[in-house]
């Protein structure tokens, strides 16, 4: 990069490349829109040479650039690449980036608004959705996967901690998720679409049929889980995300032995040291 005469305000310089960078019709066609003088000012910023121009060699970056957004998405969201296929996937990315460029200084965060995205009412969306109903929801038990893989350590509830505790102190025992857990309330199966693709297996999509679905998603060492709940069990993991005694669990199943089952069940989204 050349800064002839007084040296550039860098702050200004890559906000002027992040523009040309990002721009939906490419650089030169920004360029142009910029009008006269627009090259030449660029030329100040890039050193160009006689096999290629500044703004040749930025739009080599900024192909570069997409190639890699959409390469993370792709990685982020496996099983909605496969249930859409490369091309209306590649459309997709196009769609998203423009609609949700990046704000983050890090790739990991780049599809953290795909869910809410393929959600909405952007056109984008609309077009991905008339293709797979369900893709906001295979978005969001994906980008759920990792963050659960992403989250903080935690030890699991143990039995031996369970076993150590008296008769009296049951009723006080706070339940707690630990930072790993997601749960999700899907209209559509998804958790089907995504057991195949890692088992390697061609996407039931024409089996695919809308059915209200509770998963929680949550990290084992370094595997990341997946399972369906009762909606009577999604309700008591959610109350304890902030906390949940085991004795209220005891009433809302009206049943100590019911709630030392869904203790059983569990034990592996709790905290360790409640």
């Amino acid at each position: 990069m050349s800064s002839p005469g007084a040296p550039a305000d860098l702050a200004a310089v890559q906000r002027r490349l992040w523009r040309l960078l990002v721009a939906p019709e490419g650089v030169r066609n920004a360029l142009a829109e910029e009008g006269p003088g627009a090259e030449a000012a660029l030329g100040a910023l890039l050193v160009g040479d006689e096999r290629a121009g500044a703004a040749a060699r930025l739009e080599v970056y900024a192909n570069a650039y997409f190639a890699r957004l959409h390469d993370v998405l792709r990685a982020d969201v496996p099983a909605l690449a496969a249930a859409l296929g490369p091309p209306a996937f590649h459309d997709l990315a196009t769609a998203y980036l423009l609609a949700c460029p990046p704000r983050h200084f890090s790739l990991r965060h780049a599809g953290d608004q795909l869910a809410a995205y393929l959600a909405s009412d952007e056109p984008g969306a609309a077009f991905v959705r008339a293709r797979c109903a369900f893709a906001a929801d295979l978005a969001a038990l994906e980008l759920a996967r990792t963050d659960a893989f992403d989250a903080a350590d935690d030890a699991p509830l143990s039995r031996d901690a369970l076993a150590a505790l008296a008769p009296e102190a049951w009723a006080a025992l706070t339940l707690r998720l630990r930072a790993c857990v997601r749960l999700l309330a899907l209209a559509w199966p998804v958790d089907r679409l995504v057991d195949a693709q890692a088992r390697g297996e061609p996407l039931p999509l024409a089996e695919l049929a809308p059915a209200r679905t509770q998963v929680c998603v949550y990290r084992e060492g370094d595997d990341v889980r997946q399972l369906r709940v009762p909606p009577e069990d999604a309700a008591l993991l959610a109350r304890a995300r902030d906390g949940v005694a085991f004795g209220e669990v005891c009433e809302v199943l009206a049943s100590p032995e019911r709630a030392a089952a869904f203790l059983g069940r569990h034990a592996a989204l709790f905290r360790e040291g409640v």
